[in-house]
């Protein structure tokens, strides 16, 4: 599995992602999206210095999307989204292992990565689990998990 930077030409491929009715489902803005309003959120975020969008790809086919927000000069949030016809085969964790060595190359201050989960997302809290995170605040609507990074993968 490879991972690039994601281009212009990537809009469409994460607009269908984005839209996915079970990505929806599990993301906290649930309505469709125009595509009008995400092709301008998408050319924001990729002159955005604290976002980075990544494209998971093996064999020149899509496997997901990777969206790492800066919150602090120590911590990234991270999202990632799978191509449907590709879900629940283990690629969210292979793409986790390897976001977890990226992200010390994208920014070597970047020690934590956390994700914000809603809790009936049972596949991202059993990844993330699975995958050393802790819960360090949990609500109703909200479940952030962290992991201490130590710039490689023991998967």
């Amino acid at each position: 599995m490879e991972l690039r930077s994601a281009t212009l030409n990537d809009s469409i491929i994460i607009f269908n992602l984005r839209n996915d009715l079970d990505t929806r489902k599990n993301s906290f803005v649930t309505d469709e999206i125009p595509y009008e309003e995400h092709r301008h959120w998408f050319e924001k975020s990729l002159d955005t210095k604290t976002r980075k969008i990544l494209i998971a790809y093996e064999n020149e086919a899509l496997i997901g999307v990777i969206r790492l927000d800066l919150k602090s000069d120590n911590e990234v949030v991270i999202s990632i989204n799978i191509d449907p016809s590709l879900r629940q085969k283990g690629y969210a964790n292979k793409i986790l292992c390897e976001i977890e060595s990226y992200t010390t190359s994208w920014n070597n201050k970047v020690r934590i990565l956390t994700a914000l989960i809603k809790p009936s997302n049972i596949a991202s809290i059993k990844l993330f689990s699975k995958r050393g995170y802790a819960v360090v605040s949990k609500d109703k609507e909200e479940i952030i998990m962290c992991k201490e990074l130590r710039g490689e993968c023991l998967d």
